[in-house]
């Protein structure tokens, strides 16, 4: 029995296969093998046009004649000619005259479905790729561009395709041809890369290279790192949250009051007077230099005691003038004095009924005022200015001073009835400088929450905490923060040096040299370090290149670039030859 193939008329051209050498743009028939009549039946020596492109247009889809029109050198196109499958693909013998050799063959439709697919296959997975993809040949035409790079550099394909790249620089798309360059040093090159459209993408490309080891494509990779940097900040805010988190879940494992940093003896003695004060409703006696952490020791002890839920009302004695206080401490009815409000005022222990009232700066209170107080803490209570009726609060008194009471009492300037009555429990707020081990500590704490406050992720270089950690910081706590806000707001790097230290800082520790460390305490290999980074961040900022910044530092451009990622200096170019 004859087989089905035996049974059916194959086409004449099934076997097909010629080679046409042609000439110009387009591609005037010169010399062919075998009979050109069988692919164009219209062909004819004597009559018809000797243009191989005028014939495929005139046999061929128009999709397929126009992509054969402009396909690149090496590539294959696929035409369908009277129901027969066709493979074209050419190379040049002469490329100054354009004298070219092309190559026409037949497939079966087996065949052709799976080169078609196969090329479907690929297109689909050039278009699908998030990163940007642009294709030179070797003489830097743009062959193809990849829809992510339409999105990323807010170009159209069409517009670029057929035209060299540098052609996309002068219609301002981007600031950089990286395929050139990729191209000219013959191995992988990565450069940053500006878009008109405001996208910064990390943009690298490889050559590749054909039989003869000469550049044949260029193909480019570019990824737009403006992504990259929204996730990073993200991160590093997620970052330092759980830092913060962490900080919290440490103190309660110790036993800390919550908001009390440190793990020094003395700072773990205030965490138990804290904790103590807030079991027992009795009036509280606060010590300490300015900037220790009275109010917020005030606070704390607010929070863990069994007023917690009240309000807690603070005011500064030292802060509002003599003749107002009491109005401020009692209120005042309505009429009660010249420019009184008409429906009266609630004074400072009315607020805080039920809670606390801090009173900060206890020793600038007037002893008129001081026997006042006195009269409440004895529960006498008392009465607002201009009114008539005795009120008792239900209020606990947290006082401080930054005085000493020894000298206030010997001057007669404080009653010694009041401070008897005040310092019923006395809790004492030590300087930082007594408990220096607590400075990297704190400036850890402060440093995170200035960078989620501005939304930065920086550091802070090890020769600067030992320097900050040396100060004698008469400021205290309130000093040592207004420091690291400072450093992170005019700090322009990532990683802060002694450098950006305030002006006032350096010179006040010159004065004194209480925290300019001896040759004991310098570490030979972070100050060579840090000299190095200053010296190749000037050169990069001079030459403009890792090329220029090594002929200015009399180095190879390998150390600058190898250096330069160490440091995390900003690079403007970055070779993959790195040998």
């Amino acid at each position: 029995m004859p087989t089905t193939r035996a049974m059916t008329q194959l086409p004449a051209n099934e076997n097909f296969f010629s080679t046409i050498l042609c000439k110009g743009k387009e591609w005037v028939i010169e010399q062919y093998t075998n009979n050109l009549c069988a692919l164009f039946p219209s062909f004819s020596q004597a009559e018809a046009s000797k243009s191989f492109l005028h014939h495929i247009r005139q046999h061929a889809l128009p999709a397929d004649a126009l992509q054969l029109a402009t396909m690149p050198e090496s590539a294959t196109v696929f035409v369908k000619i009277q129901n027969v499958n066709y493979c074209v693909t050419w190379h040049w013998i002469d490329e100054n005259t354009e004298y070219r050799s092309v190559t026409v063959y037949s497939i079966n439709n087996e065949s052709f479905q799976n080169a078609a697919l196969h090329k479907e296959e690929l297109d689909v997975l050039f278009e699908s790729m998030h990163d940007g993809i642009w294709v030179i040949d070797g003489n830097g035409i743009t062959q193809r561009v990849n829809k992510a790079m339409e999105r990323i550099a807010g170009i159209k394909a069409e517009e670029v395709i057929g035209k060299h790249v540098s052609e996309a620089v002068e219609m301002g798309y981007t600031t950089t041809c990286v395929t050139l360059r990729a191209l000219e040093a013959g191995h992988s090159v990565t450069m940053f890369d500006d878009y008109s459209n405001g996208v910064r993408c990390l943009n690298t490309s490889t050559p590749i290279f054909d039989a003869n080891g000469e550049a044949w494509r260029a193909i480019a990779c570019i990824r737009d790192i403006s992504e990259l940097k929204t996730l990073q900040t993200k991160l590093s805010k997620y970052e330092l949250e759980a830092q913060v988190y962490r900080d919290k879940l440490k103190t309660l494992e110790k036993g800390q009051a919550e908001g009390i940093l440190g793990n020094s003896p003395v700072m773990l003695q205030l965490s138990q007077d804290i904790q103590r004060a807030a079991h027992v409703d009795a009036p509280v006696l606060l010590l300490g230099e300015t900037g220790t952490g009275k109010t917020l020791t005030a606070g704390t002890i607010h929070k863990q005691s069994g007023r917690g839920e009240g309000p807690f009302i603070s005011i500064n004695c030292g802060a509002i003038p003599s003749e107002l206080l009491e109005a401020e401490l009692f209120g005042y009815e309505a009429g009660a004095f010249s420019g009184a409000s008409e429906k009266g005022k609630a004074g400072m222990f009315e607020l805080a009924d039920g809670g606390t009232l801090f009173l900060d700066e206890i020793a600038e209170l007037p002893l008129l005022m001081q026997v006042k107080l006195l009269h409440v803490l004895d529960g006498d209570g008392y009465r607002k200015v201009g009114g008539t009726t005795q009120l008792k609060p239900n209020v606990r008194i947290i006082a401080a001073t930054n005085k000493s009471f020894d000298k206030l009492l010997a001057s007669g300037t404080f009653r010694e009835d009041l401070y008897y009555r005040l310092r019923v429990l006395i809790v004492s707020i030590p300087p930082l400088r007594e408990r220096a081990e607590d400075i990297p500590l704190l400036v850890q704490h402060f440093l995170t929450s200035a960078n989620l406050k501005y939304n930065l992720r920086k550091a802070l270089s090890p020769d600067l905490l030992s320097t900050l950690s040396q100060n004698s910081w008469p400021g205290n706590v309130r000093e040592l923060r207004a420091a690291v806000d400072y450093l992170v707001a005019m700090c322009d790097q990532d990683l802060i040096t002694p450098d950006y230290l305030p002006p006032h800082f350096l010179s006040a520790n010159k004065n004194c040299g209480a925290t300019i460390p001896s040759v004991t305490h310098i570490n030979m290999k972070d100050e060579v370090e840090n000299l190095e980074r200053k010296l190749i961040k000037q050169a990069l900022t001079e030459g403009r290149s890792t090329y220029k910044a090594a002929k200015l530092l009399g180095t190879s451009q390998s150390t600058i670039v190898r250096k330069a990622q160490r440091y995390k200096i900003g690079l403007i170019e970055v070779s993959h030859n790195l040998s």
